[in-house]
C-alpha cells in the first residue's frame, strides 16, 4: 500500500510537470500570436472590406438598372406588330383605348417596357388582367395597411411574393368623412380593422418564412427611436448612438427629441373657422418653419409637420401658404424632399430631417385636460403615435399647449394616451425619462475599463458603454475644454462584437454608420491583442487620432473596385403600396387623362428611352468573291485525289464565307472557281459528291453547313444590302426563323401577314409571290417546331 502510494505520488508529480510544460507552451504560443498580430494590417483589411462593400452597393445601383434596360425583349424602334400598335395608341389625341383596355391588350409589353411598376391594390384589380405570373415578384410595401382581400388579386398575378411591413404601425383603416362630430371626438370616422385582416398579419399567422430587420440607422440621433424601440419593438432594434447623446437640445439646434411649451388654447366650440384648432400653437409651428427656411439660404430644409387632427393640419398649411414665401410654396408643392403638413392617419411612409409635432389640445374652460385625443383613444391608437414619432432623421420638436404632467394617463385605459404621456416626458426631460430596461444594464468589461482609465490618465474626458440599445459605443472621448462634445468613439473586440454573425455587422456597418450618418468626427478600434502587445503604442495612436478629429483635419480614404457583371435575367416587379389617398399616389387612377393627352408625352418619352438588345447575331450578308482555284480540267478529273482536294478546298472557302449555303449555289460557285460558268445537273452532282462529311454536312432543307456548327443552336441571320439579291429559296429556313424571332420579340407579337412583310424587308425583298410566301411559311413552321415561336389567335409570339 505504501509503495503504491509513492508510485501514485510520483505519477502526480510527473503529470504536474507535464501540465507546466503544456501551460508554458500555450503561453509561448500566445506570446508568438501577439507578436505576429499586426493591428495596422488588420485595420487596412477592414477598410478594404468596407470600401469595397460600399463600391459593390454603388455599382449594383447602376448595373442592375442597366442590366434590366439592356435585357428588354422589345424595342421602341419597332413600328410593327403589337409594339407599333401600342405606340400608335399612346400617341392618339382622341379615341384611344382606356387604361383598362390598354392593359388588357398590352400588359405583357408594358411590364417589359417598365419592369418595375408601382400601383395601389385597387389599381391592380382595376387595370391589370387576371393572369398568373404576369410579374416575377410582387412586393407589398406598408403591408400592415393592406387587407387580405385587397392583396390576394395582386398575389395571384405574381410568381413570388415579398411582404414588407411593420405590425406595430398603422393597421388597415376605412375613411368616411363625418360632418357632425362632438368637440373631442375623432375628426374622421376611422374604423380600425383587426390585425388578422392585414396581409402582413396573415402571413405571420401562416408561418411564412420571415426575416427580422434589426439594424436601425435612419435616426441620426438615437433618442429618436429609443422610445419606440422600448415600447413597441421589445428593445430588439439595434440603433447607433451619436456624439450628442440623449440630452434634449434647449437651443433646438438640430438633434434629438425636444419639447416646446406653448400658451395656446384648443377651440372646442365657436366659429367653424377656428373650431377644433389651436391658432397660437399653429403660429408657433409656422414660425419655426420660417426660422429654418431663413437659416438655410441655399436650399430648402427637410421639414415635416404632423398634427393630431385634420383641422389643425389645414390651419397650419393655410398659414404657411399665407406667408407668400415662394420657397415655402415650392417646398410644399414641388419638392419631394421639402415641406409637408399631414395628420396622423396619412403620414406613414414619409420621413424628413426634422419633424414638428403639433399636439393641438389644451385644458378646457374648467381647467383640466380632457383625456380624449381623437385617434389615439381608439384601438390601435398607439400605432398611430409610433408612426408619427418615427418620421424624423435628425430632430423632433413637440409643440404642446399643456405640460406632460398635466396629462393624467393613469386615469385612462387607453394605451395610446399612456404612451403619449411617456413620449412627452422623454421630449421634456431627455432619455433619462425612458422606463428602465434591465437589458440595458451596464456589464462589467475589464478591458474596456482599463482602456478608459488609461485615457483618463492622459487627460481626456471619457464615458463608457454609450447607447440606448444593445449596440454600444464602448468608449467616447472628449477634451477637458469641451467635455459635452465627444470627438472620438472607440469600439472594442468585446463579446458583443464577437456575437455578431457577419463581418459586415462586426466591422463594416458600425464604423460606416457612426462616421457617415451619426457624425462622429473619429471612430477608432482597439484590438485586445494589440493592447496586450503594446498599450502605449495604442494610446499614442488614439491620442493622435483625437487631435486630428478635434481639429477637424481628419481625412478618409476610399478605394475603388472593378466588379464583373453577373448574368442577370430581367425581372418584372410589381410593388403594391398603400396610398392614404389613391388619387394622389396612384399611377393609373385617371383613365381620362390618357384621352385628354396629359399622359402622352411621358409615355412616349419612356418608350423612346428603351431599346431592347438583341442576344441574337444580326449581320450583313456578304457574298463570296469568286476566286480562281484552277481550270475546268480539275472538274473533269475528279477521280484523282489532287482534283478532289482542290474542289474540297474551294468548297471550304465558299462555306466559310456564305454558309449555310444552298447546295445549288454552292455547286455554281465551285464550278465558277474552275472557270466553268454553265453548270449542268450532272456536273453539279459530281462536285457535291466530293463533300467531306467530316467537314461539311447537308441538312434536309438542302443547305450545306460547317460540321462544327450546331444547327439547332445557331441563331444568326444576315440581312441583304441594297446591291445584294439573295433569292428566298437560297435562304435557310433556320435563318428565316431567326429573323422572324427577332422581329416578333422586338414588336412584342405580330400578325402572320405583317411578319411576312417585315421578314421580306429584312432580307431586302419588295414583292411577295406565292413562292416567297411558301418559303416564309416554312420558316415560320420551323420556328414553331423548334419551340422558338408560337401562334395564338393569328398572332405570332416568342415562345415561353
Amino acid at each position: 500500500m505504501i509503495l503504491d502510494g509513492l508510485l501514485d505520488a510520483d505519477g502526480a508529480a510527473a503529470a504536474f510537470e507535464r501540465g507546466l510544460a503544456e501551460s508554458s507552451l500555450e503561453e509561448r504560443s500566445l506570446a508568438t500570436g501577439l507578436q505576429d498580430f499586426d493591428s495596422h494590417a488588420h485595420e487596412r483589411n477592414i477598410e478594404r472590406f468596407t470600401s469595397r462593400a460600399a463600391t459593390v452597393r454603388e455599382l449594383l445601383k447602376r448595373n442592375l438598372a442597366a442590366k434590366v434596360v439592356t435585357g428588354r425583349r422589345v424595342s421602341s424602334s419597332s413600328n410593327s406588330g403589337r409594339m407599333g400598335e401600342l405606340q400608335r395608341q399612346l400617341t392618339r389625341q382622341r379615341g384611344g383605348m382606356t387604361v383598362r383596355k390598354l392593359m388588357e391588350n398590352y400588359a405583357d409589353l408594358v411590364t417589359q417596357i417598365m419592369p418595375c411598376t408601382l400601383v395601389s391594390p385597387d389599381s391592380v384589380a382595376r387595370f391589370f388582367p387576371a393572369k398568373a405570373d404576369l410579374f416575377d415578384i410582387v412586393v407589398f410595401d406598408e403591408a400592415s395597411q393592406i387587407r387580405v382581400a385587397d392583396a390576394v388579386g395582386a398575389m395571384g398575378r405574381g410568381a413570388s411574393v415579398v411582404v414588407v411591413g411593420d405590425s406595430k404601425q398603422m393597421p388597415p383603416t376605412s375613411f368616411a368623412e363625418s360632418s357632425s362630430d362632438s368637440v373631442d371626438e375623432v375628426e374622421n370616422d376611422i374604423t380600425a380593422v383587426e390585425d388578422m385582416e392585414s396581409i402582413l398579419s396573415e402571413c405571420v399567422e401562416a408561418r411564412v418564412p420571415r426575416q427580422w430587420l434589426s439594424w436601425h440607422y435612419r435616426s441620426q440621433d438615437e433618442s429618436l427611436i429609443a422610445f419606440s424601440n422600448q415600447q413597441y419593438y421589445d428593445s430588439k432594434l439595434s440603433s447607433f448612438p451619436g456624439p450628442s447623446h440623449g440630452a434634449p437640445d434647449p437651443g433646438l439646434r438640430g438633434h434629438g427629441v425636444n419639447f416646446v411649451r406653448v400658451d395656446g388654447q384648443f377651440h372646442r366650440s365657436g366659429p367653424s373657422k377656428v373650431l377644433r384648432t389651436n391658432p397660437i400653437e399653429a403660429r408657433a409651428v409656422v414660425a419655426e418653419v420660417r426660422r429654418r427656411f431663413d437659416g438655410d439660404s441655399v436650399g430648402a430644409p427637410s421639414v415635416g409637420v404632423v398634427t393630431f387632427n385634420l383641422q389643425q393640419r389645414a390651419l397650419i398649411e393655410g398659414l404657411l401658404r399665407d406667408t407668400d414665401d415662394p420657397r415655402i410654396m415650392k417646398a410644399l408643392d414641388e419638392d419631394a424632399e421639402g415641406l409637408f403638413v399631414k395628420n396622423l392617419e396619412n403620414v406613414q411612409g414619409d420621413e424628413r430631417d426634422v419633424i414638428l409635432f403639433s399636439t393641438g389640445f389644451s385644458k378646457n374652460d374648467k381647467g383640466y385636460l380632457p383625456l380624449n385625443f381623437g385617434p389615439l383613444n381608439r384601438a390601435g391608437g398607439e400605432r398611430r403615435l409610433n408612426v408619427a414619432v418615427t418620421r424624423a432623421r435628425q430632430q423632433v420638436i413637440v409643440f404642446s399647449s399643456f405640460s406632460p404632467s398635466e396629462l393624467r394617463a393613469e386615469e385612462t385605459s387607453s394605451v395610446g394616451i399612456k404612451h403619449l404621456r411617456s413620449y412627452l416626458d422623454l421630449a421634456e426631460q431627455g432619455t433619462g425619462a425612458l422606463p428602465y430596461d434591465g437589458r440595458r444594464a451596464i456589464g462589467v468589461d475589464l478591458h474596456r475599463e482599463e482602456v478608459a482609465d488609461a485615457l483618463r490618465d492622459r487627460g481626456f474626458v471619457v464615458a463608457t458603454d454609450i447607447g440606448l440599445s444593445d449596440f454600444k459605443v464602448d468608449i467616447s472621448v472628449a477634451s477637458q475644454e469641451s467635455p459635452d462634445r465627444p470627438a472620438m468613439a472607440i469600439l472594442l473586440d468585446s463579446p458583443a462584437w464577437a456575437a455578431r454573425r457577419t463581418a459586415g455587422d462586426r466591422d463594416g456597418l458600425p464604423g460606416d454608420v457612426l462616421t457617415r450618418m451619426m457624425r462622429w468626427p473619429s471612430v477608432q478600434r482597439v484590438w485586445l491583442p494589440a493592447w496586450i502587445k503594446d498599450r502605449n503604442e495604442v494610446l499614442d495612436k488614439l491620442e493622435q487620432a483625437f487631435k486630428q478629429a478635434d481639429s477637424g483635419s481628419a481625412t478618409s480614404q476610399s478605394e475603388s473596385l472593378g466588379l464583373a457583371e453577373d448574368e442577370l435575367e430581367p425581372l418584372s416587379v410589381l410593388t403594391v403600396a398603400h396610398f392614404p389617398d389613391d388619387r394622389a399616389g396612384d399611377l393609373f387612377s385617371q383613365e381620362q387623362a390618357l384621352a385628354e393627352g396629359s399622359l402622352l408625352a411621358p409615355a412616349t418619352q419612356i418608350l423612346g428611352q428603351f431599346t431592347g438588345t438583341d442576344d441574337r447575331q444580326q449581320a450583313e450578308f456578304k457574298p463570296w468573291d469568286v476566286q480562281r482555284f484552277g481550270n475546268v480540267e480539275v472538274l473533269d478529273s475528279l477521280h484523282s485525289r489532287r482534283s478532289v482536294q482542290a474542289v474540297r478546298e474551294t468548297i471550304r472557302a465558299i462555306v466559310e464565307a456564305e454558309g449555310p449555303i444552298h447546295r445549288e449555289r454552292l455547286a455554281k460557285l465551285a464550278c465558277a472557281a474552275f472557270n466553268l460558268n454553265k453548270v449542268s445537273a450532272q456536273r453539279a452532282k459530281s462536285v457535291l459528291d466530293v463533300l467531306d462529311n467530316d467537314v461539311h454536312r447537308c441538312d434536309s432543307d438542302g443547305f450545306i453547313w460547317d460540321a462544327s456548327i450546331d444547327r439547332d443552336s445557331w441563331f444568326e441571320f444576315r440581312t441583304n444590302g441594297p446591291e445584294i439579291d439573295r433569292k428566298p429559296e437560297y435562304i435557310s429556313i433556320v435563318e428565316i426563323r431567326n429573323a422572324m424571332v427577332d422581329i416578333v420579340r422586338l414588336s412584342g407579337g405580330v400578325s402572320i401577314d405583317e411578319l411576312h412583310r417585315e421578314t421580306i424587308r429584312t432580307f431586302g425583298g419588295k414583292r411577295r409571290t406565292a413562292g416567297i410566301t411558301a418559303r416564309l411559311n416554312q420558316g415560320l413552321q420551323h420556328g414553331v417546331d423548334t419551340d422558338q415561336l408560337e401562334l395564338r389567335d393569328g398572332v405570332v409570339y416568342v415562345a415561353g
